[in-house]
Parts: C-alpha cells; sequence; structure tokens
C-alpha cells in the first residue's frame, strides 16, 4: 500500500510538473523557436506519465494518514523524479531542435559546442534541472545565456530561446517553496494526509503551523511568496526591466536560486537600483516565511522578538560594512575596475553577503579578484557555511543552527566553571528540548563530513584544492557559485559526469536537510 500511495502521490507531482511547462511552451510557441518541438515532446510525456500513475493507482490507493517512514520516501522520490523529469525540456530541445544541435557535434567532435550543446548530454540535463529544484543556481552553460539586457530585439535570437530560459527559471520558482509542499496543498483533496510530508520538506529544524491543517499551512506560505514574488516583479518593471527578464529574476530571487537570463549575472543589469531591489528580496526571501506571514497580518514587529532574524539581519549588516571597508582600504592595490568608494563598496558587498548568505548565488561583482583585500574574501567564504533563517528558502546550514551551537558552547564552558550547575539551553525563553539539540548536531557533524567527502570526489575527479572544496561547499549549501574554475562568473562544465551526479546528489542532500535523504540508505528504514 505504500507503494501504491508512492505511486499515486509521483503521478500528481508529474501532471503539476506538466502544467508548469505549458507557459514555456506558449513562450515557443509565440516566438516560433527551435526549442518548441522538445517541450511540446516534454509536456505530452510528462503529463502522459503522470496521469498513467494517477490513474492506475486512484482505485488501490488508502484514504489515511501517511507514516512518517512514507513521508521520507515520498520527498526524496519526488524530488529525484523532478530533477530527472525537469531534464526533459533542456533533453529534447537539444535533440529536437530545427537547428540540430546534437547532430552539429557529432559531425564534427571537439569542436566548440553550439548553443544549447550542452544539454544533449542527460547528466548535464539532469544537473541543470536537480540545481534549478534544489535552488542551488550552478550552470554547465558554457554559452547559451544573453550578453545583458537587449539582446532579445526585433525576435533576433541571441543565445537559448525564451522557452528553455523560462523554464530554467520556473524550477527554481517550484523548488523554493517546495514542489512538495505544492502537492500538500492539495492533498486534502486526495484524501491522504500531508503533515509527515510538509514536516519532512520544509528547510530548519522546526515547522510550525500556521494553520490547523497542513494543507491549509500550505497554501497560506504559497500565497505569500506569490504575494512577494507579484511586488518585485511590479518595482522591477518600474525600474526599466522588461516583463520577461523581471519575471525570470523575480522568480530566481524568491527562490534564492540564482539563474540569471545574462552571462553577466546581476551586473548585467548596471543598474545600482535594480542591484538594491535584489538584494532586499534575497534578504526577504532568506526570512522565516512564518514570520512574513504574521507580519502581513497586522502583527508587524514579530520579527523584533525573533532571535534568529535578529542574529540574521546582524551578520548581514555587520559582514558587509567589514567587506566594505577592507575593500575600500586596499582599492589603492585595486586592479582596474574594481576600486571604488565606500559607498559604492557598501552596495556591492551588500549584494555579495546577502546573495550567499540565502544561497541565492546571483553576482554583480567578480569577487575571485578580491586579491587585493583578503579579509573581504576570507569574510565571504564564511557565509557560505551560515545559510538564511530556518523556514525560508534559502539552503545551507541556518542561522538559527548556528545559534543553537554557540549557545552549547557556553553552557559547556558553564559547567566547567560550576559543574554543578544547570543552564539548559534556551531560544526564545524557551528551554530547547534535548532531542533538537541532538538534531542539531548530528547534522552540523553529517555536514562536515559530506563536505570532506564530496572535497575529497571532486579532487580525485581532477579539481585544484580551491575548486573541489568551494565545489562541495557550494553544492552541499545550495550556494551556486565557488573559486577557482567554478567562480561567480565560470560555470560546472569543468566536472566529468561523475563528478557531475556527485554534485547533483549533495544538493539534494543540502536541500532536503541531509536525514531525509540518508535515513532511505538505513536497513532499519526497511525493515517491518
Amino acid at each position: 500500500m505504500q507503494l501504491v500511495q508512492l505511486g499515486h502521490l509521483v503521478g500528481v507531482l508529474m501532471m503539476i510538473l506538466a502544467g508548469a511547462m505549458v507557459p514555456s511552451l506558449l513562450i515557443a510557441w509565440y516566438d516560433h523557436g527551435p526549442d518548441l518541438p522538445g517541450l511540446l515532446s516534454a509536456v505530452q510525456w510528462t503529463a502522459v506519465g503522470g496521469a498513467m500513475a494517477f490513474l492506475g493507482t486512484r482505485k488501490l490507493v488508502q484514504r489515511k494518514a501517511l507514516s512518517h517512514r512514507a513521508g521520507f520516501l515520498i520527498v526524496g522520490t519526488g524530488w529525484l523524479v523532478s530533477g530527472v523529469v525537469g531534464a526533459l525540456p533542456f533533453f529534447l530541445y537539444a535533440h529536437m531542435s530545427p537547428e540540430g544541435i546534437c547532430d552539429q557535434i557529432a559531425l564534427a567532435p571537439g569542436s566548440v559546442l553550439p548553443i544549447g550543446g550542452e544539454f544533449c548530454s542527460f547528466t548535464d540535463a539532469a544537473f541543470e534541472s536537480i540545481s534549478g529544484f534544489t535552488t542551488t543556481g550552478s550552470s554547465i552553460l558554457t554559452d547559451g545565456l544573453w550578453d545583458g539586457p537587449g539582446t532579445m530585439m526585433a525576435g533576433e535570437r541571441v543565445g537559448l530561446p525564451r522557452g528553455v530560459l523560462l523554464w530554467r527559471s520556473m524550477t527554481h520558482f517550484l523548488g523554493g517553496m517546495g514542489i512538495v509542499v505544492l502537492g500538500v496543498a492539495i492533498l486534502p483533496l486526495l484524501g491522504v494526509g500531508g503533515m509527515e510530508l510538509f514536516k519532512a520538506e520544509v528547510p530548519g529544524p522546526t515547522t510550525d503551523k500556521l494553520a490547523p491543517r497542513v494543507g491549509e499551512t500550505a497554501k497560506l506560505l504559497w500565497k505569500v511568496y506569490l504575494f512577494f514574488s507579484g511586488v518585485m516583479f511590479c518595482i522591477m518593471m518600474l525600474g526599466g526591466v522588461d516583463a520577461f527578464s523581471a519575471v525570470n529574476h523575480t522568480m530566481a530571487t524568491m527562490a534564492t536560486g540564482g539563474f540569471s537570463l545574462y552571462s553577466g549575472s546581476a551586473a548585467s543589469f548596471n543598474s545600482p537600483f535594480i542591484e538594491w531591489v535584489l538584494i532586499f528580496f534575497m534578504y526577504v526571501a532568506g526570512i522565516n516565511f512564518n514570520l512574513h506571514f504574521v507580519g502581513l497580518r497586522g502583527q508587524y514587529f514579530a520579527p523584533l522578538k525573533d532571535t534568529e532574524w535578529r542574529v540574521y539581519t546582524f551578520i548581514c549588516v555587520a559582514f558587509t560594512l567589514v567587506i566594505a571597508g577592507a575593500l575600500t582600504a586596499g582599492a589603492s592595490d585595486a586592479p582596474e575596475g574594481h576600486a571604488f568608494g565606500f559607498l559604492t563598496n557598501v552596495r556591492i558587498a551588500a549584494f555579495q553577503v546577502v546573495s550567499t548568505i540565502t544561497t541565492t548565488g546571483f553576482a554583480s561583482a567578480d569577487f575571485e579578484a578580491w586579491t587585493f583585500a583578503p579579509m573581504a574574501l576570507g569574510f565571504l567564504m564564511l557565509l557560505f557555511f551560515c545559510g538564511g533563517m530556518a523556514g525560508s528558502t534559502g539552503g545551507g546550514v541556518k542561522v538559527v543552527r548556528h545559534i543553537l551551537m554557540v549557545k552549547q558552547w557556553l553552557t559547556e564552558i558553564f559547567m566547567l566553571v560550576h559543574p554543578r550547575g544547570v543552564r539548559p539551553v534556551r531560544l526564545a525563553g524557551r528551554p530547547v528540548p534535548a532531542q533538537v539539540m541532538r538534531g542539531v548536531f548530528g547534522f552540523i557533524s553529517a555536514y562536515v563530513a559530506l563536505l570532506a567527502i564530496g572535497t575529497l570526489c571532486f579532487n580525485i575527479d581532477g579539481q585544484d584544492v580551491a575548486t573541489a572544496f568551494t565545489a562541495s561547499a557550494s553544492a552541499l549549501g545550495n550556494v551556486g557559485p565557488g573559486l577557482g574554475e567554478i567562480g561567480p562568473y565560470d560555470n560546472w562544465s569543468v566536472l566529468g559526469d561523475v563528478a557531475k551526479w556527485i554534485a547533483a546528489l549533495l544538493m539534494i542532500l543540502g536541500r532536503l536537510e541531509i536525514f531525509t535523504i540518508l535515513v532511505l540508505l538505513s536497513p532499519q528504514f526497511w525493515r517491518r
């Protein structure tokens, strides 16, 4: 019966994905783009496969609450299915394009890849898809992104077609709040309980229900998500950004993803106003969405009472000022194009700080060139291991875990001085349960172990230490860029096929808080 429920819900998930592909299909049809045949086939295959799985199990599925085991299995399977199905628009575009993209590669092996040629490999297509759904933002594209705003004028295409690029951003948007949470919102229609899915999906050590029914909770979170997305879209349009670009960058920002239409990422806008808009909404997306909800309901000062929000905001402000000061102090040694005044450096630093701590991955400057200000680069790298708030769309360790870890350190020091003392770890004035603390330290230890294993794997793949370490940290933390061969204006095509699958696995592990996936590898999980 658990497998029947799994097949039933995977069918629902595939139909949702097919529906999400339709806007990209309509754009391709409007543009008469070379991506139309591939997108049409992707929609058809996904919809038919989902309908068969859904209808084939509809009479067999039991109308009862899911067990915690089923919740983990469905979430893990759902993300794997999303990654594979999400690769179809990329893969089929390359193979079915009238331009004969894959034929060009076969006729001239070793030559420069044509635009979209990376997607002839299913590994590369799946990497891009998984990176999108996990909101990591790492890309294998060596070419194909537009040079900047205005490169799609009078129907002339310079780079990947709009349908493919829209689907690329759509994977972010769905993955941001969680493709399975979207499914939870409609589970009541199927008569299946969803709280176990919600617990396994929502990032962070705690899950607060905003409504008595989990379906209503998921709907409320999505309404908040869509509200902020709509506001950001309108502000970007008022800032002179065209509608297509505004839609794509809004989806990438609110999901803390980082896929941009442009090879220069946010710097391509060449607009301080747009950069500040992106900074603000990246910051917003890194906040616990429960706080957004209660704030929109009139409790405007609720965040001020939240310890995690105060620490999160303090880190953003403090790191911005430190990095801006370091960049200004080292300006005399900066290479051409990297020396600016303090106020400009504040904007540059704020963008990179907020983008990194929220694991968005946009870039407005090439921070690899900050060798003239090593302290600035060092502080920025620390944020790779921070993450946004629990309950946000961001990845990473999460600020609340760092808070609890520091509080535990202070408690241990207190106990050494006062062996008979009693000092429980408290958060928001309440003692933190022992099982939560155990989970925090279990998560952090697993995080460090996977970071080391990933670094070793990328080293074996032939990458230098800086590239291997930051690739592991970036994939596991869902950050996006790194250092070395995967810098903010580079790509991940330097990895071999096996290394790309390892990176994709790390992305999923990071997005689902590690143990949601690791538990599936445990023999105890499969025993009755």
